[in-house]
């Protein structure tokens, strides 16, 4: 597969797109909604509800019938308690993700991390699992900034990277993802092994969308 690209930087997404942590999120939400007398998903539900952060997930995990603001206002903080004592304990990177990634250091690609998932979640998560990767930035969802789609976190990593939004690769696995590339003018990569798959990336635009972690290798 040959589709070399002309670009200096790089910013990942990181559930579904780095790291396979379907099953961990499916626990979590789970385990809170349980504890709230609620039915339990099956995993492949949270395929839709995640990809906007831990909030929203929280009020698409509602039950219908459910989904009002007292019950909302109850599950977050159970939600982010279910999050943390099952942080990093089923997730794993996707195959062959942290070798692709020190090729990219080796071409000389700055590269950062930009996800929605909570950043205190994000950074310990990143740190476990592609501890040898020399990420320039990684960044979670953080109070009073706005999340993926808006493009400002996006841009403010090109900018800091040295790179010019047109040179900059955004890699994700969602329509969120793939917007947030759109509205920064970067280059939006689709990962199609991910939580949403192909359908939803190239409906949302997506420049280019590859199938496996070891098509990144092709975009060198």
């Amino acid at each position: 597969m040959e589709c070399s690209l002309d670009f200096s930087a790089v910013i990942f997404d990181l559930d579904g797109t780095l790291l396979d942590t379907l099953g961990e999120i499916a626990a979590a939400g789970n385990a809170a909604l349980s504890r709230m007398g609620f039915e339990p998903h099956p995993v492949d539900s949270y395929r839709d509800f995640v990809g906007s952060g831990a909030k929203k997930l929280a009020w698409r995990a509602l039950p219908e019938g459910h989904q009002t603001q007292d019950a909302y206002d109850r599950l977050v903080p159970i939600l982010l308690e279910e999050f943390e004592q099952g942080l990093n304990t089923v997730a794993r990177p996707y195959g062959g993700v942290p070798e692709i990634l020190a090729e990219f250091a080796a071409a000389g690609k700055k590269m950062a991390v930009l996800s929605n998932k909570p950043h205190e979640f994000t950074v310990q998560a990143v740190n476990k699992f592609l501890p040898k990767v020399d990420f320039f930035a990684v960044y979670g969802g953080r109070r009073d900034i706005p999340l993926k789609p808006e493009p400002d976190v996006a841009l403010e990593l090109a900018k800091a990277m040295g790179a010019a939004p047109e040179r900059t690769l955004f890699v994700g696995d969602s329509d969120v993802d793939i917007r947030t590339g759109i509205n920064a003018g970067m280059i939006a990569v689709g990962a199609g092994w991910g939580f949403r798959g192909e359908g939803e990336l190239v409906k949302a635009g997506a420049n280019l969308v590859l199938d496996t972690p070891a098509d990144l290798i092709s975009l060198l």
